[in-house]
């Protein structure tokens, strides 16, 4: 089998208010809703952040429903950024923007990368890493 591309589609509570985190979190100023998804396109993946209901209408098809993270979180993006800085920022700026904190970010002691982590306003679970290669 040969992978063209990967897409991962989430279900939002709140569309508007999720376009708000994701145009500020990660700097995409041209992010829009279209049909109800909110396209994230980042390198390698596509991520769909799809309003609920529209989640859950492309769900049925294979016999699932939505289930939005609560105190469990199934699910972890994982994502390399250029710098400390840019974790950092991402860090500060999530609360301004709907968004939840995990504590500082700080060097992971065996990986070696400087990691922090977000939630956006659905809780959908963000590991922001600055890779120790780049350091």
């Amino acid at each position: 089998m040969r992978i063209r591309g990967t897409v991962v589609c989430l279900p939002v509570q709140n569309l508007d208010k999720t376009l708000t985190f994701y145009k500020n979190i990660f700097g995409l100023p041209d992010l829009q809703i279209e049909e109800g998804i909110i396209t994230v396109e980042l390198t390698n993946l596509s991520l769909f952040l799809m309003e609920k209901g529209a989640f859950e209408a492309y769900t049925q098809k294979a016999g699932y429903g939505a289930q939005l993270p609560n105190d469990n979180i199934g699910t972890i993006i994982s994502c390399s950024l250029m710098s400390k800085e840019d974790v950092d920022t991402a860090l500060e700026n999530a609360p301004n923007y709907g968004g939840t904190v995990s504590g500082k970010a700080m060097v992971d002691e065996t990986y070696g990368g400087y990691i922090g982590y977000i939630s956006d306003p659905d809780r959908h679970l963000w590991e922001l890493v600055y890779p120790p290669q780049q350091s």
